[in-house]
């Protein structure tokens, strides 16, 4: 583990590198030295920048921003190997065990979201708390027949060695209006995304993203194994929904909410990025801070 620690008391955004499985694993560390373990997992094809308006509104823990592998400063998986909610829930305890971390909380963003309930279901002697930010292990409205075309389709976009390259903006600038062309962010949030998210190539930046990451997920769950999962999910769960958010996950909520212990549902007014979006960030804090029971407000800069 590598990091830029100084003496502060208090981290604020300090970049942090692992290795796991002979890759390189990168983050962002803030809040608190010797603070309340946790882990903050970002979404789909974002980074670790996700969290820099919600983190350093949660100062007392001590939080681990990770960059997925494929994300972010992150080494891509190798060849042949797919992007899996499995092998990112082995990264995050491969993290946890350099760490030291016996135990940790949880703050996940939309697929961090999905991966830290489903962490928390598999290892809930590990996992203190859970914060599900718009987002939440589902199936998705995907019959179980198309689940089986997509473990084929996923094996020969694998095998298929003719990956078309990333689109290259001029600048930065060009690479955030366009996010915000294709989702719900402000352009605000999308810069902040695109900060850590592109690479300098000829001609101009583009995304460092691996490509992989779009191809069709395999062996997915069933809602049968989903509902056995969360019963196993014995530590306190939050889930945040952003109600101008995906709607991927929401047709499952009461079905997850009748099979988990201990599940909390908030919901509140705005977009997706509703943990980065500068409008709505402070709300969201005080959704988690009364979760994770930090007493006390902490307000934005």
């Amino acid at each position: 583990m590598t990091s830029d620690h100084g003496a502060s008391e208090v981290r604020h955004g300090e970049e942090i590198s692992f290795t796991v499985f002979g890759r390189k694993l990168t983050g962002k560390r803030w809040g608190k030295i010797g603070g309340a373990p946790a882990f903050a997992l970002h979404g789909w094809l974002d980074n670790a920048n996700s969290f820099d308006r919600l983190a350093p509104l949660l100062p007392e823990l001590d939080l681990v921003a990770l960059d997925f592998a494929g994300h972010g400063h992150s080494d891509h998986r190798p060849p042949g190997v797919h992007y899996h909610s499995f092998t990112n829930i082995q990264d995050v305890l491969a993290v946890a065990q350099e760490l030291g971390w016996e135990t940790f909380s949880l703050i996940g963003h939309s697929m961090g979201a999905a991966i830290a309930s489903e962490l928390a279901a598999l290892f809930p002697e590990q996992v203190q708390r859970a914060v599900m930010i718009d987002g939440f292990l589902a199936t998705g409205p995907v019959t179980s027949k198309e689940r089986l075309q997509q473990n084929r389709t996923s094996i020969e976009n694998m095998l298929d060695t003719h990956h078309r390259q990333p689109k290259v903006f001029v600048d930065t600038e060009a690479m955030a209006a366009r996010v915000t062309e294709a989702t719900d962010q402000s352009l605000e949030a999308a810069r902040t995304l695109v900060a850590r998210g592109h690479k300098t190539v000829d001609g101009g930046v583009t995304w460092r993203t691996d490509a992989r990451i779009r191809y069709p997920t395999p062996l997915r769950h069933t809602r049968e194994t989903v509902n056995l999962l969360v019963e196993n999910s014995t530590s306190p769960a939050l889930l945040l929904v952003a109600e101008q958010g995906d709607e991927w996950y929401r047709g499952e909520i009461d079905e997850t909410a009748a099979h988990h212990p201990n599940l909390t549902i908030e919901r509140m007014a705005g977009p997706h990025h509703i943990h980065l979006e500068p409008a709505y960030a402070q709300t969201v804090a005080g959704h988690v801070r009364r979760f994770l029971e930090l007493h006390g407000d902490v307000k934005a800069a």
